[in-house]
């Protein structure tokens, strides 16, 4: 017995010698100073394909520098395909890593965490009821851009990569209006695996607290019911009381109010889907968002990350179905009786809940360097309860249509509703039907470019006509699974709508002017011949100032009220239908 005892020890010792040798990461051979560098990663990737035969690393696509885009595909049953692994009984969960490619930590956290799965077989176990999809970075070019000095608020590690990507643009402000090559493709694996659970990995910015981690899943009134139910009472309570059980406390996203004063409170709410933890839930499937605390080290952000990973998969590995059913209420909840109204645009009340803070004490002092007041944390703990704004309510809703007619001229719109899983139809005859359109006034530039546009905003006025379509216009139904997408896309009032990005601007610039002493001559014709524009002429020239100060401005009035205005110009081309369209159509593929 001895014996047996002395030999299991020594394999033991060996095989623990064999790991740290051969299958620690660089974060861990390097005391957590280091990252690996993007051909490291693909190395230790390929590394673990070889090692395990529940791995599989592919890639999905290219960056704008051209480089691989690269995925883990982690099953016991070896589904590397998604329309296998769709059918399977297994949740999937996908995890996404280096977004902002200086916040890094998560690619370290899930190679060491698919490690201690696959090749220890610690955590095999965690594989009997669960498919993992992992990119280990998907900000591949930022990633490259590797430097000392590209996180000024982060605590290491030495040198990481950069926030965007080759064309300076945020992949995380993206997902909607879908420019980048890396969306484009990230959109493709999404669509083609639709993973029942995501998570995304960064690392914060902001105030200054005790906990190592923070989190945000949507879980109100944007999400499909039956997903929120799930996260709220089988998911987040769970997964939090274990991190707090393993010394890892979580707070929601920390937006303070006033770092000066937390007692004042913080936010909560929801943003735009333009981000991943907002975008996701379109698709009925949660979405976490983890945000390791910066001031942390490097060494504590990581092992928090892999925690906070483990305790997830540990969470839905224990019963997947409950999460596999969620999403399949939701999605045929969303398919056949979509909420009507539908919000699509939403405020944070002013009714906070009651929200544990775990901070530090600050010091406010004057600064003679920026003339005003600066904060100060000390090392010295807050724990206080403060107010949490984090309720939230719509704004915007709408009726949904029966679908969304486009014209053939904006088969670019066509195209990136295809990256997000939308069905489009293609008329193979002519139609007449009832539709909806929007006419804008008063459109505004945002100044300053924003992701590489100058979002515009508007007012809207809907109209009711009777319109004739010719075969080749497509069809959007709202019979999909992506119907929230859809809406979020097309729908003008939308915040992140397309035309809200620019893809619709040419519709807003008047092409034909008419000349001065045209309109001279054409204002008298028409003031002779109609009573009731003498009488609106006249009217607007007493109470209205500056239309009667500005020449050009009172001859446009008489130009828009003729037959020679443009009448397509603040039109909307894209319309809503309630009509049931039953003449034959083909799928564009």
């Amino acid at each position: 017995m001895r014996y047996i005892m002395v030999l299991f020890i020594l394999s033991n010792v060996l095989f623990s010698q064999d790991i740290s040798n051969e299958w620690l990461t660089k974060a861990e051979r390097t005391n957590f100073k280091e990252t690996s560098r993007y051909e490291e990663t693909i190395d230790y990737c390929l590394r673990l394909s070889k090692g395990s035969p529940f791995v599989h690393f592919t890639t999905f696509g290219k960056s704008g520098e051209d480089r691989d885009l690269p995925l883990l595909i982690v099953s016991k049953d070896k589904f590397f395909d998604p329309k296998k692994a769709r059918l399977s009984s297994k949740a999937i969960i996908m995890i996404q890593n280096g977004i902002h490619a200086g916040e890094i930590e998560g690619k370290d956290a899930s190679l060491m965490l698919l490690r201690d799965i696959v090749i220890t077989k610690k955590y095999i176990h965690l594989l009997d009821s669960v498919i993992l999809l992992v990119i280990p970075i998907y900000n591949v070019d930022g990633h490259e851009r590797f430097g000392k000095y590209n996180r000024i608020n982060q605590n290491g590690p030495e040198e990481m990569g950069w926030r965007t990507n080759a064309t300076n643009l945020n992949l995380n402000r993206d997902y909607m209006k879908a420019e980048a090559p890396e969306t484009k493709a990230f959109l493709k694996l999404f669509t083609a695996w639709l993973p029942d659970f995501f998570i995304d990995v960064h690392t914060t910015n902001g105030a200054d607290y005790q906990y190592a981690l923070t989190y945000s899943i949507e879980s109100q009134e944007n999400v499909a019911l039956p997903v929120r139910k799930w996260i709220n009472e089988k998911f987040l309570p769970d997964v939090l009381e274990n991190l707090n059980r393993k010394g890892y406390p979580a707070a929601p996203y920390i937006w303070l109010k006033d770092n000066k004063d937390p007692a004042k409170g913080m936010y909560g709410g929801t943003a735009p889907p333009r981000l991943s933890n907002t975008y996701v839930p379109l698709h009925n499937r949660p979405a976490l968002l983890i945000e390791t605390h910066m001031l942390k080290d490097y060494r504590t952000r990581v092992n928090a990350v892999y925690e906070f990973l483990l305790t997830v998969i540990e969470n839905i590995n224990s019963n997947p179905s409950s999460l596999k059913h969620s999403v399949k209420l939701a999605d045929n909840f969303t398919i056949n009786s979509l909420e009507n109204p539908f919000p699509i645009r939403f405020e944070t009340t002013n009714e906070p809940d009651t929200i544990l803070f775990l901070g530090y004490k600050t010091v406010v002092e004057k600064s003679d360097i920026s003339g005003t007041e600066w904060v100060k944390w000390t090392d010295e703990p807050l724990n206080l309860n403060i107010p949490w704004f984090n309720k939230i309510k719509p704004t915007i809703s709408i009726t949904p249509p029966v679908a969304y007619i486009i014209p053939r001229q904006w088969k670019s719109v066509v195209e990136i509703l295809k990256y997000h899983g939308v069905v489009v139809e293609k008329l193979k005859q002519p139609i007449e039907v009832q539709i909806e359109y929007f006419k804008f006034t008063n459109p505004k530039w945002q100044e300053k470019p924003y992701e590489g546009r100058h979002p515009v905003s508007f007012s809207t006025e809907k109209y009711n006509a009777t319109n004739k379509y010719p075969s080749g216009t497509y069809i959007v139904r709202l019979n999909q699974r992506t119907n929230r997408v859809i809406i979020n896309l097309l729908e003008p009032e939308a915040p992140d709508a397309l035309i809200s990005w620019g893809y619709f601007d040419t519709i807003f610039e008047q092409k034909e002017y008419a000349e001065d002493y045209v309109l001279e001559k054409l204002a008298r014709d028409m003031l002779a011949n109609d009573e009731n524009l003498r009488k609106e002429f006249y009217d607007k020239l007493l109470t209205d100032s500056s239309f009667a100060s500005n020449p050009r401005v009172r001859l446009n009035f008489f130009y828009q009220r003729s037959p020679y205005w443009d009448n397509q110009l603040n039109i909307y081309p894209i319309v809503r239908t309630m009509d049931t369209i039953t003449t034959q159509t083909e799928i564009v593929k």
